[in-house]
């Protein structure tokens, strides 16, 4: 069953799926086997080769209480990405956090279907976001005004009809989307989602 709105707590015992495993850091990244060096030259090459501009999301300073992060996990295929957003206490740990990303309605199936023709989708999270380790953890510290603007972005997000499609209407497409409402730079998506969130630190900075 899905599980909208879930929040946790700060020791992310249950997002990890176990209490002894031990929390990546944000803005860590634990590296998949397979192309690395390939996609990272891909990469590479779409974000100097077409000259597109490293920009940033203004820095927040002392009142960045609040975050959010872009995560890539295991999943069907390729794996997922989806973000991770909350408040934070004085010394910048999660106090409480939200897992949105676009995922078919139908689960498992329409992840088959979904690979062939586009099939309908919500904004939420899933028990997987929170059972599997992430692989890569882009965290943005955001200010009270950054974050009001992100939650409007994802409601926006959540209001509108969705659609999941491999291709073109991917996991990566949201993330897209949520970015591009924080002004922050984009690779494609389609690169890997591990590689996607490495893309996201690449273009805005650490």
């Amino acid at each position: 069953m899905p599980l909208p709105g879930r929040i946790f707590t700060r020791r992310w015992a249950a997002a990890d799926g176990a209490a002894s495993k031990p929390r990546p850091r944000a803005g860590c990244h634990v590296r998949p086997a397979g192309a690395r060096i390939l996609a990272c030259a891909l990469l590479a090459l779409v974000v100097y080769g077409m000259g597109w501009p490293a920009l940033a999301l203004p820095r927040a300073g002392s009142e960045a209480r609040y975050f959010v992060d872009f995560r890539s996990r295991p999943g069907y295929l390729f794996g997922h990405t989806f973000i991770v957003y909350g408040r934070l206490d004085g010394r910048g740990y999660p106090l409480a956090a939200h897992v949105a990303g676009i995922y078919p309605v139908d689960g498992q199936t329409g992840l088959i279907i979904g690979s062939l023709v586009p099939v309908k989708a919500s904004v939420r999270g899933v028990p997987d976001d929170f059972a599997e380790r992430p692989t890569n953890i882009y965290r943005r510290r955001l200010s009270a005004t950054q974050y009001a603007r992100l939650l409007g972005v994802v409601r926006g997000l959540r209001r509108s009809e969705r659609q999941w499609d491999l291709l073109f209407m991917n996991c990566n497409d949201f993330a897209i989307a949520v970015a591009k409402g924080m002004d922050m730079a984009t690779p494609p998506s389609w690169l890997l989602p591990y590689y996607f969130v490495g893309g996201l630190r690449l273009l805005n900075g650490p």
